[in-house]
């Protein structure tokens, strides 16, 4: 789905990632790391937004690292920004309605309505809101809106930047168990803070520090990785944690 070889990226002549590798296909993929180590620019890297100095990037086969975000986007990539980023003085219903436009700007012609329903039920709280403005929408209700919005272009591939930001905890688990089940059709490459919640939703993980993966594996075995849960988790038995869905092990890293 998603191929990265040798990235290299940065701002104003400094490099913020040096050598990234990576492979997407199926399930979550989890990039963690400190504040500042680049797992945003990755993102940027791969969405258009910034272009990379050196190293290839293919969706599906496709070159992606000399186009712009725009073209990224109808090819079939979807971001959801750290901090959601909605059209605030717009209504929900308004907000979806431009992910539904990308999706028609694609060559997909099914009735909105029909688009929107599995995305509604998904997120229900959104249903009777549609009319509100979205900056009238709790913090989970916008991140809601925000993931929400990125499947109504029928994405190919999902792209997440710290979702559970400024979060509870309650909430910030229950938006990451919904993000498992888009999984399951749609592929996400998530960053994020939380590592624990993360790992535990994830199939293959990748810690980035200094502009390097200095550790990549599945999940399941970054849970039990003693660098890991003492730099991220705090030090805790080995098997303290298990998948939030009941599924098993991860798959094989890349």
């Amino acid at each position: 789905m998603l191929e990265i070889e040798h990235l290299q990226a940065g701002y104003f002549g400094s490099r913020v990632l040096e050598d990234v590798s990576l492979v997407v296909d199926r399930g979550v993929t989890v990039v963690l790391g400190p504040n500042g180590a680049g797992k945003s620019t990755l993102l940027k890297a791969i969405s258009g937004t910034l272009r990379p100095v050196k190293g290839a990037i293919r969706y599906q086969g496709r070159p992606l690292e000399r186009l712009p975000a725009h073209r990224v986007a109808r090819l079939g990539l979807s971001i959801c920004p750290e901090r959601s980023r909605l059209f605030g003085s717009l209504r929900v219903s308004d907000n979806l309605w431009i992910g539904l436009k990308l999706a028609r700007l694609k060559g997909i012609s099914t009735d909105p309505s029909v688009l929107l329903r599995p995305i509604l039920d998904l997120f229900p709280a959104l249903e009777p809101r549609l009319d509100e403005k979205a900056s009238q929408l709790s913090g989970g209700l916008q991140q809601a809106l925000s993931i929400a919005r990125a499947l109504a272009s029928q994405p190919g591939l999902l792209l997440m930047d710290e979702p559970t930001t400024g979060l509870h905890p309650r909430l910030a688990k229950d938006l990451l168990d919904r993000i498992r089940r888009i999984s399951r059709d749609i592929p996400v490459l998530l960053t994020e803070q939380n590592a624990r919640m993360a790992l535990q939703i994830g199939d293959w993980a990748h810690l980035l520090e200094n502009g390097h993966f200095v550790l990549s594996g599945s999940a399941s075995s970054l849970l039990q990785d003693e660098r890991v849960r003492k730099s991220y988790l705090g030090v805790s038995p080995a098997g303290a944690f298990a998948r939030s869905d009941g599924e098993g092990g991860a798959p094989a890293a890349r």
